[in-house]
């Protein structure tokens, strides 16, 4: 008895130093979001009605569908944090942040030369591949589902690249809106099974 219960102390140590040095504010419902705001973001540029080019719609389309994902991240973010009694803007995140520019001052560049090149068919695979590589970079600092994240969209980015340029939409539904959904959803499943997990040990003991 006296071994377990030291056993579940030092577990508690451990995830209390964990929380302390890694980023634990992954919310599934950003990543919902993000899915859904993809996909208004494709419906959009599929419907073909607005004013300009379809390279100047295509932009300015998913410049809009970033910043409102963005934004809706730091919503869901703040929330979290406030929930957990924890900082928002805390060490871990400061490093995640940190970890994940680069690849985002790479991205603004290339897209900035890819239009002036008029090569929007990469667009897309580009955009894929850096985030993906921006989530790699976090989640050394991070849990596992943003390793699995990042693998999913360097994987994207190739295919993107290497066998569907032209298709603009439909890698874009696809990757930043079929991955974020189905991330979004995975994360909440996990987090609504964690919750429960601890609640069932606490009645059990109480037998």
């Amino acid at each position: 008895m006296e071994s377990h219960q030291a056993e579940r102390t030092l577990e508690v140590i451990r995830m209390l130093m964990e929380r302390g040095t890694r980023y634990t504010h992954v919310c599934g419902s950003s990543g919902i979001a993000a899915g859904l705001i993809t996909f208004a973001g494709c419906a959009v540029v599929a419907w073909g009605h607005l004013p300009y080019d379809y390279a100047t719609s295509f932009v300015t389309t998913f410049v809009v569908v970033f910043v409102a994902s963005f934004l809706a991240n730091l919503y869901f973010t703040y929330q979290m944090a406030r929930q957990n009694h924890e900082p928002f803007w805390s060490r871990p995140a400061r490093t995640v942040t940190l970890a994940f520019l680069p690849n985002f001052v790479a991205g603004v560049v290339l897209s900035v030369v890819m239009c002036r090149e008029g090569r929007l068919d990469l667009l897309p695979g580009i955009w894929m591949l850096l985030y993906g590589c921006g989530a790699l970079a976090m989640s050394f600092f991070a849990p596992l589902s943003i390793l699995v994240l990042g693998v999913a969209f360097v994987i994207a980015g190739i295919l993107a690249l290497l066998c569907f340029p032209g298709h603009e939409v439909l890698m874009m539904g696809l990757s930043f809106g079929g991955l974020h959904l189905a991330y979004g959803l995975a994360v909440s499943l996990t987090r609504t099974r964690e919750v429960k997990l601890p609640l069932a040990e606490v009645e059990l003991s109480s037998y």
